[in-house]
């Protein structure tokens, strides 16, 4: 009879857990969420990201509350979110270059890209090579033939932009002196001045379409802002380095959690102040699902991995 007994409160008890643990992604979010940004506030990935926290609160009918935690072009925020518990309270939202590029360019990144789950994307990087609007070439084709017998003046940026360069050089037999920038700003004074030939661009130079041009997309689509522009793969240089704004969290998130988080970016990629925030960072809306944001995740890390292989870590 004790036996029975025994079996039977040990029955009641893991139905308890079970209908407990069930009920807690039912009723998920039931308190504030956690939304780290890897970059500082006021750049363009936090304005974007914080627009989105606010039209995901609304969805979600919790807050979602932004931590900024730059470093190691934004893969401090990564690495340190995907150490937290995978119960959808943490979440990261970052250039997916920051985890598919940073990992293979930047020594201080260690992380994998299998220890996050993903969400989402809701915006796309204008990742291209610029120049002086009065720059004597129009197409990177253009580029390389002047570039010729001459030593080329090219901004570093970050450990990724470098490597970009120092593959194009060895395919093309470029010679390159590396100019240093603090940031996006410094680089568009630089082109502005003229006091380099190009640089990597991460979307900034839109602002300034009547000043500076772009020479080639850097990522394996063209660019709404610059339609014409080819890609390095059409013209002949195998490589792609794009990127998107997305969100995540630490491997091992419920689906469940996921859906809910998923529905709310893809209303949020069809709200008025997202697209309100795009037109003024020119970062254009993408939304991508969860499982297409995993395959891009993968394709771009093997694009960069295929990178590093020529260049190696800066």
């Amino acid at each position: 009879m004790k036996i029975i007994n025994l079996f039977k409160y040990f029955i009641i008890f893991i139905f308890s857990i079970l209908f407990g643990f069930t009920n807690s992604f039912a009723d998920y979010p039931n308190k504030p969420i956690k939304l780290y940004i890897g970059y500082k506030a006021g750049g363009g990935t936090d304005t974007v990201g914080r627009v989105l926290a606010k039209v995901m609160s609304e969805e979600l009918g919790q807050q979602v509350n932004i931590i900024n935690k730059p470093g190691a072009g934004g893969c401090v925020a990564a690495m340190q979110v995907s150490k937290m518990k995978p119960d959808g309270y943490t979440l990261i939202m970052d250039p997916t270059s920051s985890v598919t590029w940073a990992r293979h360019t930047n020594p201080k990144c260690k992380i994998q890209i299998s220890q996050l789950d993903y969400i989402g994307t809701i915006a796309q990087f204008n990742f291209g090579l610029v120049s002086h609007v009065s720059a004597p070439y129009n197409t990177i084709e253009e580029f390389f033939e002047w570039s010729k017998g001459k030593t080329v003046s090219y901004v570093l940026l970050s450990p990724g932009s470098k490597a970009l360069m120092k593959y194009i050089a060895a395919e093309k037999g470029i010679k390159v002196n590396y100019v240093p920038a603090k940031g996006g700003a410094d680089m568009i004074q630089l082109i502005l001045g003229k006091q380099v030939d190009m640089s990597f661009s991460g979307g900034i130079h839109t602002r300034h379409p009547d000043k500076i041009k772009m020479i080639a997309s850097v990522a394996d689509y063209r660019h709404a802002s610059a339609p014409n522009v080819k890609t390095l793969q059409e013209s002949g240089i195998d490589i792609a380095a794009g990127a998107y704004h997305f969100v995540g969290g630490p491997k091992g998130m419920s689906s469940k959690v996921i859906a809910k988080l998923e529905a709310a970016m893809k209303v949020a990629s069809k709200h008025s102040s997202m697209k309100d925030i795009s037109n003024k960072t020119k970062f254009p809306i993408v939304y991508n699902t969860s499982s297409d944001t995993a395959k891009i995740m993968k394709q771009q890390d093997e694009s960069y991995r295929k990178l590093t292989e020529k260049t190696g870590k800066m």
